[in-house]
């Protein structure tokens, strides 16, 4: 009898703890942190990077300014922070430098490999004097119920392909059959699903509860992560110029880590069914869960919120006005308390996923970062129950 070797916990790569911050140029340092992403996207000879950038001169160098071996996707990167300033997709750039001379020049396969970079979003592209180039006073989105969902969607999310099917009903990530439905938009999310009239994008599609063109089918592990929008499901394209729709995390805290490794840019299947507006809702929720801390910091902010407001026409419509809100106001309105605390209380798991689906509010979830001893808890928990189980049952 051949016994194996005891298994013992594999150190974690460095790459997995670094993260590439976007700033916003309009606030002061220390306060214009607004979204982070862990480097996890490998860096190949096929691909495109900006590590022989000078930071300091946004021109390249003879050599590289960094020996980097992985770095942020750009286009995921930049469409997300498009999205929390207004869906500027148009006119919104990444810079190396706070006045936003030097833009970063990379093509959709490009990597971020830099420490930050500035967002910029050009005020009044149509006039001919100055205000033309003012790029740093843009107001941001806080949250996703004051997100609208944009007319049209951004290039390369026009490109995304139909998944292959699996004949074998199975989660669209491992190809495991013991899996559970999980929403694309959470039914939590139905009177943000109706007001921004997502019907529309699919055939037979009423509401954001029961329509398979947003369901897709996830282990009960991911499902969980899923719901935490620890990770989202992104276009991007492959070195043939096949776009592909991928798994996208978008953090790598305590025990996500080892997930984040085995299934960061995997590509998944069986999402014929799902429109990619969906797919589009659904990664904007992912991306303003990391944009709170932002949000709450600092003295002043430029919020951009919905509101109820009439058309030109005179026909009832939702407008989007800019308040200059202070720290309190912000507090008030987005810094949690009842149902939208920061951090929620422990909760027992719901005996259906339908069920968990409904329950799960945007406010409700504190970032990845903020919730380490839940997430332990919860990985220790889940173990403790498969120990429980059959014995030869293993998780990949």
């Amino acid at each position: 009898m051949r016994l194996q070797d005891m298994k013992f916990a594999q150190a974690l790569p460095p790459h997995v703890r670094s993260y590439i911050s976007i700033r916003h140029p309009g606030y002061i340092s220390g306060e214009d942190a607004m979204l982070a992403l862990p480097c996890l996207d490998e860096i190949s000879g096929l691909d495109e990077t900006d590590a022989y950038v000078q930071a300091d001169q946004g021109v390249p160098g003879s050599r590289p300014a960094l020996a980097a071996t992985h770095g942020v996707h750009f286009t995921t990167m930049l469409v997300a922070c498009q999205i929390i300033a207004g869906n500027s997709f148009k006119a919104g750039y990444l810079s190396y430098d706070v006045q936003g001379s030097h833009r970063v020049a990379l093509t959709g396969r490009g990597i971020l490999t830099h420490g930050h970079y500035f967002l910029h979003v050009p005020q009044n592209a149509d006039a001919t004097d100055a205000d033309a180039t003012e790029t740093t006073s843009y107001a941001v989105t806080p949250n996703f119920q004051e997100w609208r969902f944009p007319d049209r969607l951004p290039p390369i999310w026009q490109t995304v392909a139909d998944t292959p099917r699996d004949p074998t009903t199975s989660c669209i990530i491992t190809g495991r059959t013991r899996f559970e439905k999980a929403h694309v938009v959470p039914q939590a999310q139905e009177e943000w699903f109706t007001n921004n009239t997502m019907w529309e994008h699919a055939e037979g599609v009423d509401s954001a509860s029961h329509s398979a063109a947003n369901v897709c089918c996830l282990r009960p592990d991911l499902h969980k992560i899923f719901d935490d929008r620890t990770f989202a499901l992104v276009p991007k394209l492959e070195a043939d110029g096949r776009c592909h729709t991928v798994v996208h995390f978008f953090s790598t805290q305590n025990s996500i880590a080892d997930v984040a490794l085995r299934h960061h840019n995997r590509k998944v299947h069986s999402l014929d069914a799902v429109a990619p507006q969906f797919l589009f809702a659904r990664f904007a929720l992912t991306v303003f869960a990391y944009v709170k801390n932002f949000v709450l910091r600092g003295a002043q902010r430029q919020i951009a919120v919905v509101q109820r407001g009439i058309e030109p026409s005179g026909r009832p419509s939702w407008v989007t006005k800019v308040i200059d809100m202070d720290r309190a106001e912000r507090h008030k309105r987005y810094g949690g308390g009842g149902s939208r605390a920061s951090s929620p209380s422990k909760r027992s798991r719901p005996p259906s996923d339908y069920q968990r689906d409904a329950s799960e509010s945007v406010d409700s979830y504190a970032p990845a970062w903020e919730e380490d001893v839940r997430t332990a808890a919860w990985a220790a928990a889940a173990q403790r129950r498969m120990m429980s189980l059959v014995p030869q049952l293993t998780w990949i």
